[in-house]
C-alpha cells in the first residue's frame, strides 16, 4: 500500500480542494496547516511532501532539510514565482516547483511524475541516513559502508521493510532463518539482533525489543 501524501497548505479552501481532488484518483492524503503541527510528524511515513512556503508561523523552505535527510520528495506549491524563488526551492532540494493557481490535473501529472523518479530507486531502503542496498546487500550509513553478514541483511531488510511494526521472535525463527537452511534457536536470534544493534551505532536505538513479543524498528529513539 502506497503512503499517504503530507500536504502543508494554510489555506482551508485549497487544502480541502486538493485532498478531496487527489483522494478521487486512490491517493491517501494527510493535511496540516501549520509549521508548528510538522514537529509532530514521522516523515518517514510519508511518500511525498506538498509544502506551502508562506505560512502564518514562517517559511516551509525550512523544513527542507529534514524532510531531505529521510529521502522524500517535497514539491512547493506556492504564489511566489520569481526566478529567484523558484531557484531557492530547487536548490533546498525541491523535486519541483508549483506556483498558484494551478489546475489539479496539472499537480496530479507532476505528483505521478516525481514519485516514478522516487520508484526508480526501489533496490534501496533507507531511514533517514541509513541506507540498505537490495541489488549489493550492503548497509550504508552516512555514506560509509558498514560491515554486515547476510543473516545481518536479512534482518536488517525485513525491519526496514516493516518500520513501526513489531515482528515476532517466532516469526524470524520459523520463518526467516529456516529459509536459510540454518539451526537456530531463541538464543541465536538475541546474539545476532545484539551484533545488529552493535553495527548500526546512532540507530541502535530505533531497533527495540517489544518484551514477550518480538523486535521493532520504529521511527522514535
Amino acid at each position: 500500500m502506497e503512503k499517504p501524501i503530507l500536504l502543508l497548505e494554510d489555506n482551508k479552501i485549497i487544502r480541502e480542494g486538493i485532498k478531496a481532488y487527489l483522494e478521487a484518483y486512490a491517493y491517501k492524503v494527510e493535511t496540516i496547516s501549520k509549521l508548528s503541527e510538522f514537529k509532530n510528524i514521522s516523515i518517514d511515513k510519508y511518500s511525498l511532501f506538498l509544502l506551502d512556503i508562506n505560512l502564518p508561523d514562517g517559511s516551509a523552505y525550512n523544513l527542507a532539510s529534514e524532510i531531505k535527510d529521510f529521502d522524500k520528495p517535497i514539491i512547493f506549491l506556492t504564489v511566489k514565482n520569481s526566478d529567484e524563488d523558484i531557484i531557492k526551492g530547487l536548490n533546498l532540494g525541491g523535486d519541483d516547483y508549483i506556483t498558484k493557481p494551478f489546475k489539479p490535473d496539472i499537480l496530479k501529472a507532476r505528483i505521478e511524475s516525481v514519485l516514478r523518479r522516487y520508484k526508480d530507486k526501489s533496490n534501496m531502503l533507507t531511514f533517514n541516513t541509513l541506507l540498505l542496498d537490495i541489488d549489493g546487500t550492503s548497509l550504508y550509513i552516512d555514506q560509509e559502508k558498514i560491515n554486515i553478514s547476510y543473516r545481518e541483511y536479512q534482518l536488517m531488510k525485513i525491519f526496514l521493510e516493516n518500520i513501526g511494526k513489531t515482528i515476532s521472535r517466532d516469526f524470524l525463527i520459523e520463518n526467516f532463518w529456516d529459509n536459510l537452511g540454518d539451526y537456530v534457536n531463541d538464543n541465536t536470534l538475541s546474539v545476532s539482533i545484539n551484533r545488529l544493534r552493535e553495527k548500526i551505532g546512532p540507530y541502535s536505538k530505533n531497533l527495540k525489543t517489544v518484551r514477550g513479543l518480538g523486535y521493532r524498528f520504529d521511527y522514535e529513539k
